[in-house]
């Protein structure tokens, strides 16, 4: 079986680039201060290393 490796560079351009999320989370009190591009960058990075299998 081949083995997968999640997307990420095609994520993160989704997320910054098409949805522009660092400006909808500043616009939501309830991420404002807890979700930042760096936190998105990591929680991308271990999903990608979990659905790998590593």
């Amino acid at each position: 079986m081949a083995d997968y490796k999640a997307p990420l560079r095609d994520m993160r351009f989704v997320l910054n680039e098409v949805f522009e999320v660092s400006k909808l989370w500043t616009q939501l009190p309830a991420l404002a201060e807890v979700v930042d591009e760096d936190t998105a960058n990591a929680i991308l990075e271990e999903a990608g290393k979990i659905t790998a299998g590593i």
